[in-house]
């Protein structure tokens, strides 16, 4: 009797663990056997989309891009339930996909039976045959009901999570948020590596077309700066500061308007194109606030003298970044608000200037020549 004992007591605790393991992945609402999914508007392809990986946000480009815009219309037109939610958001509340318009949230609440019923067949559908329709869709994660299911993490289910019990927040890959995957084309594309930081630390450069190389190695800030990076959004005390020195309306708070005059004075002045008030801006703006700075103390002809000597072997050219870009910037004598270390416009045009004076071919790509030029100056 002791022995049966035992092993029913044995048995009850093997069920309780494997009941609270499976309670691990148990779905945010009750998922019907056969659900109601959406109709791709191509045929598809027998091969399925690369497995999006998770890509944070990087960049702050707030948007509704053709992938997101799409999903939505198909998924309210196809369900008929929630309220289309919203996708862009300002780029002050952390990292979220939101700020560079990789998510939507469909308001679909719990508390109302239809739109859970809809929520359930949505995401069944998705989830479905270790997520193929995510993958067609190009969706690394969903979150619903203090619930999260990532495809990438597709072996783990549905983890616990929190909030989100009034709507489905649905975040993409950058293939997914541009409408590039089979879904949608009926063909496979390459990957989407999205924005690229340039600056260690710093947001990344604003991109409105696929990027389908991995992102190149970030470069060390060459001039450091006491303002914190600000986004869209932001209140800080320095936001107002920024707005004076753009010449745009000071109304304390990082607007639209204000993001625009960055990337405008971005553009004129040799900075990655961010939109943001990142560390490189605020030292192009206050560069006499600056903390540290690479060519410090180097006057042009010192600067000319360090180029050839190190530099020389190589070519700096639009795109070039780093500390040999930022020294041929002192040795050309540009405005200082121009030496970022970024070889932009402004810094093409100094080194075409430099050759058209030397009688070169204007080709406005800086080597040996150009800094035996200036250390001959």
């Amino acid at each position: 009797m002791r022995r049966l004992l035992l092993i029913a007591v044995s048995t009850v605790l093997c069920l309780s663990v494997f009941v609270s393991a499976e309670g691990a992945t148990t779905p945010p609402v009750t998922f019907p056997s056969s659900p109601k999914g959406l109709t791709p508007p191509v045929t598809l392809p027998a091969t399925l989309d690369a497995t999006p990986k998770y890509v944070p946000q990087i960049s702050c480009q707030p948007s509704t891009p053709p992938g997101v815009t799409k999903l939505r219309a198909l998924v309210l037109n196809t369900y008929g339930e929630g309220g289309a939610g919203n996708t862009a958001r300002k780029c002050n509340e952390g990292t979220s996909e939101h700020a560079d318009g990789r998510a939507w949230d469909w308001m679909v609440n719990v508390n109302d039976a239809s739109e859970k019923r809809a929520a359930g067949d949505f995401l069944a559908w998705l989830t479905a045959n270790h997520g193929a329709n995510a993958k067609r869709l190009g969706i690394m994660y969903v979150i619903y009901n203090k619930k999260i299911w990532a495809v990438y993490r597709e072996s783990d289910g549905w983890r616990e999570s929190s909030g989100h019990t009034d709507h489905i927040h649905i975040s993409f890959s950058w293939n997914g948020t541009r409408g590039n995957t089979s879904f949608w084309t009926g063909s496979l594309h390459p990957m989407d590596y999205g924005p690229c930081r340039v600056f260690t630390g710093q947001t990344a450069v604003i991109r409105s077309t696929p990027n389908t190389k991995p992102c190149p190695a970030t470069t060390s800030l060459l001039r450091k700066h006491p303002y914190l990076l600000r986004q869209l959004g932001s209140k800080a005390s320095t936001v107002v500061k920024a707005q004076a020195a753009l010449k745009v309306k000071q109304t304390k708070v990082f607007d639209a308007a204000t993001r625009v005059a960055v990337r405008t004075y971005q553009l004129a002045h040799d900075l990655p194109i961010t939109g943001t008030l990142d560390v490189p801006t605020w030292a192009s703006l206050f560069p006499s606030q600056a903390t540290s700075d690479v060519t410090a103390g180097y006057t042009a002809a010192q600067a000319a003298a360090y180029g050839l000597a190190n530099y020389s072997a190589s070519t700096l050219k639009i795109g070039s970044v780093g500390k040999s870009t930022k020294f041929l910037q002192s040795a050309l004598g540009m405005r200082t608000a121009d030496r970022n270390g970024y070889f932009g416009a402004v810094t093409e045009a100094a080194v075409k200037k430099l050759q058209a004076d030397h009688g070169r071919e204007q080709t406005g790509i800086a080597g040996k020549v150009e800094w035996e030029i200036l250390a001959s100056q």
